[in-house]
């Protein structure tokens, strides 16, 4: 794979970030912390996502399509389908409420 699409991902992983702030402000469940929201976004985003791209790495290397992903459209595609998956999921967890363990007997 070309080197510009590691960086390519990283710059789309900060913008994003930086993104969320006012989506995560927005969504999150009023029982939640803001700041708790976001981290909970901020965590889930980058597990999910790293897993997502070392699977479709992988595949694409064992397919042989890693020649395929060194061209502009085939990348955005394969980043495309990394951040979206990862975006829905973290979205989702940072609507949820808080947990809250009941009280001890």
């Amino acid at each position: 794979m070309e080197t510009g699409t590691p960086l390519f991902a990283v710059l789309v992983w900060l913008a994003l970030f930086i993104l969320a702030v006012p989506i995560v402000r927005r969504i999150r469940h009023p029982d939640q912390r803001p700041f708790a929201a976001y981290l909970i976004f901020v965590m889930l985003f980058t597990v999910s996502a790293a897993v997502l791209f070392a699977v479709f790495s992988s595949l694409a290397l064992a397919l042989g399509f890693s020649q395929a992903l060194e061209r502009p459209f085939p990348a955005v595609v394969f980043l495309l389908l990394i951040f979206g998956p990862a975006f829905a999921l973290a979205v989702w967890q940072a609507r949820k409420p808080r947990w809250r363990k009941a009280p001890p007997p």
